[in-house]
């Protein structure tokens, strides 16, 4: 479905064709300790660098931000250092308890960053985490999107080449903001303008979202629109990303999706499997079939906004009918049902993780790709399709 007025989403009536994923069961050689980790990411590094890749974000998931929940962004408008201060604290607590387990710690970022770094400096790829509150609805996504939007813009004038990891809802965040840049491009005013409109259901001091924030990307995204500026490529990953936004045809061949599946229908590989009995459900919730929240965080999984906020109640609708204008609550059993992994848009990977690795199965199936035994592999297979594609 093209831009028009309204955000591309997810199609869960189509089936993914074969080009768009293959199957792939690792062998024991494939994750290794993170002593290994530098030397094994070498020649993920020197791909990257030949695609002129120079800097790498890692984005974290739904719930494991600075704000899961929603409670500290609304004392902003009352204490603002109150607010941060339990912002930080959160996300410190949050990465002390699950470490590299579906969350990008600074371990994790670390490892990553010494492989990055090659012998002459000019070949050198930074690797940074960009923090968001990791809410579970669309104005927490939106609010994460129009954050990542300002770094790819500053990326462009800059003439920096990115590539974006995300795990779980991180991709979903990407969706957005690649829209929100190819809406630009396309000099599609209308669709920016309800976008923006979001804002209009906020007072300027809530504290809420940082409504300055979102009203100077209006203004850039408006300056590169009047340009028809064609922005930077970016090489985007995702990992675990349950199927919701869809993605512009601009990420077209610069797009990678990593699942972590086990076939259970030999006829349709491409499909988990939704739970019908208790014993099914003990499974999933094992991880014994993949990757369970990939499955079940779909389009109708959302949390509300924290109830005392009807501001933020009434922007989360508005956001809902813009980016999901077609869903209906009572599809949303039936798309469960389908159980799909593969996006319609790029290139998805399928891992069985676990027939090598037990703790693959920890977070009903969830937390594997964040796994610091897991980067090298993840890495060197990124830039194996970078590669071939160019």
């Amino acid at each position: 479905m093209e831009i028009k007025n309204q955000f591309v989403h997810h199609d869960y009536a189509r089936k993914p064709s074969a080009e768009y994923y293959e199957l792939l069961t690792p062998k024991l050689a494939d994750f290794s300790n993170a002593v290994d980790t530098a030397e094994s990411l070498s020649a993920a590094r020197q791909q990257f660098s030949n695609s002129g890749i120079e800097r790498i974000i890692l984005v974290h998931g739904t719930m494991v931000g600075t704000d899961s929940l929603g409670w500290y962004s609304h004392w902003e408008r009352g204490v603002p250092w109150l607010s941060r201060k339990l912002k930080q604290g959160y996300k410190q607590l949050v990465d002390t308890l699950s470490r590299d387990r579906g969350n990008y710690d600074e371990r994790f970022a670390s490892a990553f960053q010494k492989g990055m770094n090659g012998t002459d400096p000019r070949e050198s790829i930074s690797v940074d985490r960009l923090d968001w509150t990791g809410e579970n609805h669309h104005l927490g996504r939106a609010d994460a999107a129009v954050k990542l939007c300002h770094l790819l813009l500053d990326s462009h004038e800059a003439n920096e080449r990115l590539m974006l990891w995300g795990h779980s809802h991180a991709g979903n965040v990407f969706a957005i903001a690649t829209q929100l840049l190819q809406a630009s491009a396309a000099g599609n005013r209308r669709l920016l303008s309800r976008f923006f409109h979001t804002t209009s259901f906020f007072h300027d001091s809530t504290g809420r979202i940082d409504i300055a924030r979102w009203r100077r990307l209006q203004r850039r995204l408006a300056e590169y629109s009047e340009r028809s500026e064609v922005f930077s490529p970016v090489e985007i990953i995702t990992f675990g990303t349950p199927l919701r936004y869809g993605w512009p045809k601009s990420q077209e061949g610069r797009l990678q999706h990593f699942v972590n599946h086990k076939p259970q229908d030999p006829n349709q590989l491409f499909r988990g499997r939704w739970p019908a009995n208790s014993k099914q459900w003990i499974r999933a919730m094992k991880g014994e079939d993949g990757d369970f929240i990939q499955l079940a965080f779909i389009a109708g999984s959302d949390f509300p906004p924290a109830y005392w906020s009807r501001s933020a109640y009434r922007a989360n609708r508005w956001l809902s009918r813009l980016f999901e204008h077609n869903f209906r609550n009572s599809d949303r059993l039936a798309n469960l049902k389908k159980a799909l992994r593969v996006s319609q848009q790029g290139h998805a990977t399928l891992v069985d993780y676990a027939s090598v690795d037990s703790r693959a199965r920890e977070c009903c199936g969830h937390a594997v790709y964040t796994d610091t035994r897991w980067l090298a592999f993840h890495a060197n297979r990124i830039a194996g399709r970078i590669k071939n594609s160019r």
